[in-house]
């Protein structure tokens, strides 16, 4: 296992955890895979359904674009770093979706750089909280362990985990 493996179990259990958290269905993750444009590879995927709200809706943009960025804050937690949009570089996928999301609900620029960089930060400190980190962290290891889970797994471990506290 190597220590690209393991930040992507941590990058996907952080979508995971907050989606659940946020009320979404995680339904799977998984490490690696191919993307949509056949042809490319992932480092790994998480399917979340959301429970019916309008999707244009301000509530249900946030939610969406704290899961989105909560894969990226996952792997700085787990790395013990504190960064910035700036420093998001290697996630460029999930920041020009966070990108997209906040577009929905603000409208220049420097106001969506804004709503990205609070996001990201706020999340680190969630995440990093006991009643997240314990989850995010065995989430990832089952990942780590089996590369692909299903939703009643997902669900059980993350029940376990979120609702000691």
């Amino acid at each position: 296992m190597d220590d690209e493996e393991v930040l992507t179990a941590y990058h996907e259990a952080g979508h995971a955890t907050v989606g659940f958290a946020l009320g979404g269905i995680v339904e799977s993750i998984q490490l690696g895979g191919e993307h949509p444009i056949v042809g490319v590879s992932q480092f790994g995927e998480c399917r979340i359904a959301w429970n019916a709200i309008s999707q244009a809706s301000d509530s249900q943009l946030q939610r969406e674009l704290a899961t989105v960025l909560a894969g990226p804050a996952a792997e700085i937690v787990y790395l013990g770093e504190t960064l910035e949009l700036v420093a998001m570089k290697p996630w460029k996928q999930d920041l020009d979706t966070a990108w997209s999301l906040a577009g929905s609900i603000v409208s220049s620029e420097s106001e969506k750089r804004k709503m990205l960089n609070q996001t990201i930060c706020q999340l680190q400190h969630i995440i990093a909280r006991d009643r997240y980190w314990p989850a995010v962290a065995g989430l990832a290891d089952e990942l780590l362990a089996h590369e692909f889970l299903e939703q009643e797994a997902i669900e059980e471990i993350l029940s376990f985990w979120i609702n000691r506290y």
